[in-house]
């Protein structure tokens, strides 16, 4: 009779600790795990900006997923990715970058 009673008490305990909202200490954890990944993302993403751009250099911070048949490949980042753009009629490769869900013909 005790223990039935004792367990149905802790069920209710548990219950009611499943539904309480987060605490202020809770929420500064997560908004500062959040801002520490968007600092790194802006951080990845500045430097392949400048090496894609400004000096033509492949991304530092992306995976080759798709290679082309051309020489052409696509590179995925952190929040972003990248397209080497080779043209083999005039031997040039131009670097494009955009985010995820952009097409290619949006650049930055």
């Amino acid at each position: 009779m005790k223990t039935s009673r004792l367990k149905r008490v802790r069920r209710e305990e548990q219950k009611r600790n499943r539904d309480k909202p987060l605490t202020v200490k809770q929420w500064k954890i997560i908004a500062a795990v959040c801002g520490g990944v968007l600092m790194i993302a802006l951080c990845f993403f500045s430097v392949d900006l400048v090496r894609a751009k400004k000096n033509n250099q492949p991304p530092i911070f992306c995976v080759p997923v798709i290679e082309y048949e051309n020489g052409s490949e696509d590179y995925y980042g952190l929040f972003y990715k990248v397209w080497k753009d080779y043209n083999p009629f005039e031997d040039e490769t131009r670097y494009y970058m955009g985010f995820w869900l952009l097409p290619k013909s949006v650049n930055i």
